[in-house]
């Protein structure tokens, strides 16, 4: 528990603002002040005796209250000793005086504030100020009490958790706002995503509405079709790609992610709808893993019906991969918004659930007309790649492990094939940030080397190599000829090149020699990997990393993996750990797609509302 400033708004809510601006102070969370055990009267005495038990629960457990319109500022008038200074003592009034007041604030035109009385009243009233112990043991309900001990909420010990989250605004950044703080407040406090905690909208003009589930389903049903996506714009600008030092902003942004696994809006919303959600707005991993998995199922079922045969006519020209469609649409999402966080999160679950579908398929029971080569069996000795990675790693570094087994008849199956292709070339001309880049980037990679692209086209590059270095040998003229391309073409904005060719590079063969060492690596990649796999990635890794001035063998690259002249040696670099990253989550055999979620309905609670 910990001591804070809050305020007691009047009766439902009305003519007072809370503290702070709307725009830096948007949401809010809302506490119940504790029932006394007398707080239920029958007679006058018993309300009495209530309300002196309070009082001197109040004073002894140093409880403050400062009438609307006073500035107390605790954080400056708080001594080490935790007594009050500068005249904040002499200030305080009793928390019956205020109820009072806040009483007068509804049913008077004349009342008084800061000691002056005001004639007519006021619109809106400054907002008073309760210093108080929030928390307590436990975790404390909303009905008051802890969970486990059922010990009931007291100023001495913290009045518990929040009983409700408020917006002061109607504004769609205001309540997506809102619904971000819920998912955070449910992140630390998870006692209260199963009681659902309620949302509030509260002003001083219209007091206390309830923003009901189904006004919150027509939000997101409205947000998903007709909103430009956004960031917090509070974090954003702290998680981008070369935001390596913030860790708090990038804590607070997964704790942000939105549970889209709810029932009714599972029923409400479309796929598309809920791919959009999660790409421009984020949802957690669960909730993404989930409807990737249901449009594979999709995919799946479709394929069955025409595998069978059956209906035929009907599902004539009507494929579709609604897997990949559903990802393009969260992407497209990613895009707008410009959040390379949920790009990224969406091309690893894309990979992982792909693999697991081909896995599927792959472990269906082996029928007579199946090959030999299609069960792969490990004689002793063998020595085994295997890649490991991890999903929450800052795009992948790539570790490749090697582990020697002597296994006999075993069955080992053989690592699954990078996704089916998705088309980012659209999204990839549609931006400009890196952190997209690297994704869409990524996206190409995997692209290049599902369809066979990247094994065609680095024969291709070899052959260009080598006849480029049989007449740079011959010719210093052509050398010259060769930098003075390149040195023209690195003036134009469009090409991605780290530094301006290097002049003697070309005058004393050391060109050359950069260009045959790659022809060699391109060469050795070609014959040596499938070209679809993690080792394939790991040879153009370690290529790209070796590079310093590059001119050729960058727009080489760029053209083996599909990628356009945008791609620098950094954002090369990126796509290829990041696709790195999607295979080896892919082929860790621990890697496990988690279930949805169920929320539970939300209790009632008769607690004082404080806010």
């Amino acid at each position: 528990s910990f001591v804070t400033s809050t305020s007691l708004l009047p009766p439902l809510g009305k003519k007072m603002r809370a503290y702070g601006s709307i725009r830096e102070y948007s949401t809010g969370v809302v506490f119940g002040l504790p029932i006394m055990p007398t707080a239920a009267p029958t007679t006058q005495d018993n309300g009495e005796e209530a309300e002196a038990e309070e009082a001197r629960a109040i004073e002894a457990t140093k409880t403050w209250c400062w009438p609307s319109g006073y500035a107390a500022k605790t954080e400056f008038n708080i001594d080490s000793r935790g007594n009050l200074i500068n005249g904040r003592e002499e200030a305080l009034v009793t928390i019956k005086q205020m109820r009072l007041n806040n009483i007068d604030y509804i049913t008077k035109q004349d009342y008084e504030i800061s000691g002056r009385l005001v004639k007519g009243g006021l619109t809106t009233v400054p907002y008073n100020e309760v210093f108080l112990r929030v928390g307590g043991i436990g975790s404390v309900g909303i009905d008051g009490k802890d969970i486990d001990t059922g010990i009931p909420a007291s100023y001495q010990h913290g009045v518990g958790l929040p009983i409700a989250l408020f917006v002061r605004s109607a504004s769609y950044g205001h309540l997506i706002s809102l619904l971000r703080t819920r998912a955070r407040v449910e992140h630390w406090l998870p006692s209260l995503k199963k009681t659902k905690i309620p949302l509030l909208y509260i002003t001083p003009e219209t007091g206390v509405r309830v923003l009901t589930e189904s006004m919150e389903q027509e939000l997101l049903q409205i947000v998903s079709r007709n909103l430009n996506p956004f960031q917090n714009p509070t974090i954003a600008y702290k998680t981008m790609i070369e935001s390596t030092d913030n860790a708090v902003q990038l804590d607070q942004k997964r704790e942000e992610l939105l549970d889209l696994d709810g029932e009714m809006i599972q029923k409400t919303l479309t796929p598309e709808e809920r791919a959009r959600l999660a790409g421009g707005f984020g949802a957690t991993d669960d909730s993404v893993a989930q409807l990737l998995m249901e449009a594979m199922k999709q995919d799946e079922n479709e394929q069955e019906i025409r595998a069978n045969g059956s209906d035929s006519s009907s599902h004539e020209g009507k494929s579709r991969n609604h897997l990949q469609d559903i990802v393009n649409e969260g992407l497209a999402s990613a895009v707008r918004s410009g959040d390379y966080h949920t790009a990224r999160q969406l091309l690893i679950l894309y990979t992982l659930v792909a693999s697991k579908g081909h896995q599927k398929h792959e472990q269906k029971p082996p029928r007579l007309e199946d090959k030999p080569g299609d069960v792969h069996m490990i004689e002793d000795g063998d020595l085994i790649n295997q890649t490991h990675g991890d999903s929450d790693s800052d795009d992948g570094v790539i570790v490749t492990k090697q582990a020697g087994l002597s296994l006999s008849n075993k069955t080992i199956p053989p690592p699954p094939p990078p996704p089916p292709p998705l088309d980012t070339d659209r999204l990839r001309s549609a931006t400009n940030s890196d952190g997209l880049l690297a994704v869409l980037g990524a996206a190409q990679v995997l692209k290049a080397m599902r369809n066979g692209g990247a094994k065609r086209r680095v024969m291709e590059c070899v052959s260009a190599i080598d006849e480029w270095v049989e007449h740079g040998e011959n010719s210093m003229v052509f050398r010259l000829a060769s930098w003075r391309d390149q040195h023209a073409a690195q003036a134009d904005l469009k090409i991605a090149m780290e530094h301006d060719s290097s002049f003697m590079a070309f005058i004393s063969g050391k060109a050359i020699s950069n260009r045959k060492a790659f022809a060699n690596r391109l060469r050795e990649a070609s014959e040596q990997t499938n070209m679809d796999g993690v080792r394939f990635l790991e040879s153009i890794h370690n290529m790209v990393s070796k590079m310093h001035s590059p001119c050729l063998r960058l727009e080489l690259l760029q053209f083996i993996l599909g990628l356009d002249n945008r791609f620098s040696v950094a954002h090369l670099t990126r796509s290829v750990e990041l696709a790195a990253t999607c295979l080896n989550v892919s082929s860790n055999d621990s890697a496990v797609i988690s279930g949805a979620t169920t929320a539970a309905n939300a209790s009632s609670s008769s607690m004082e509302p404080l806010y």
